[in-house]
């Protein structure tokens, strides 16, 4: 499959989605993660929404997607916004994280406000306000099933887009086309019929990145897809990174590396077989 045909399904978890812990005289201890499909009522700003439970206290690596989460532990709902590097976060031993992951552009219509105001990782209280965030841990910690608790969620982020202007048309223009093989951040400013430094201001706001890291990330994130797809196939990886839009093999090495910490055979072999469920 051609990459350009490839859907971008902006994956953030480790590189395996189950993983298991054995110390002897202890019982196994079960990493897991799924991905679920977003409602279509949210679908134009929401890749999917996600459950995981950490099996073992930890520091997790996540890899840079371009996306905001919008987390809930258990206890507290947190906004993370996109990273240009692979971070690590603490989790716990075995409380279920829910989340719902919002595509790139769509983050300040969420959040309402500016992406760039947000540290790595905020309370919602501090974002949407104490009762907001209030009533939507009420509603998520009387949810009786994972399921539910998505759906919470999945309504909090549809009400606030109803109450919202909406993403900015320019910056989901130059989402769009930062996300084609050969674009860059050059491109989708000229697009946008906008400077690349007015660019980069409303990329701030609604993204959480600039134009450049997203477009590096999103090249990134094709590999991944083309590796999910077509991890059994023979086909010299020089070709696929020529497809994904790599100057050439080596290009794609040194992404890898920065965005994932391995080279890319090992993170094709180590693609997740279980996603989107």
């Amino acid at each position: 499959m051609p990459a350009a045909g490839l859907i971008l399904k902006f994956v953030a978890v480790p590189l395996q989605p189950d993983a298991v812990r054995f110390r002897p005289g202890q019982p196994l201890a079960l990493s897991t993660y799924r991905e679920y499909q977003p409602d279509p009522a949210v679908i134009a700003a929401v890749a999917c929404t996600w459950r995981a439970v950490a099996g073992w206290p930890r520091s997790m690596r996540l890899l840079p997607d371009g996306c905001l989460d919008l987390v809930w532990d258990g206890q507290r709902a947190r906004a993370v916004r996109p990273a240009a590097r692979p971070v690590r976060r603490p989790v716990g031993e075995t409380a279920m994280v829910t989340g719902i992951r919002i595509r790139p552009g769509w983050a300040a219509a969420v959040l309402g406000v500016p992406a760039r105001a947000l540290p790595d990782v905020a309370d919602l209280a501090d974002v949407w306000g104490s009762g907001s965030a209030r009533r939507l841990a009420t509603t998520i910690a009387a949810a009786t099933t994972p399921a539910n608790c998505r759906t919470v969620l999945t309504t909090a982020v549809a009400r606030r887009l109803a109450d919202s202007t909406g993403p900015h048309p320019a910056v989901l223009a130059a989402v769009s086309l930062l996300g084609e093989p050969t674009a860059t951040a050059s491109d989708a400013a000229e697009r946008a019929g906008l400077s690349l430094r007015q660019l980069r201001r409303l990329f701030d706001d609604h993204v959480g990145l600039p134009p450049k890291a997203l477009q590096i990330i999103l090249r990134f994130q094709r590999f991944r897809a083309w590796g999910e797809v077509a991890g059994q196939e023979r086909m010299p990886l020089a070709q696929v990174a020529a497809e994904c839009g790599y100057f050439d093999h080596a290009h794609l090495c040194r992404d890898c590396v920065r965005l994932a910490g391995v080279v890319p055979s090992i993170l094709v072999h180590a693609a997740p077989t279980q996603r989107s469920l």
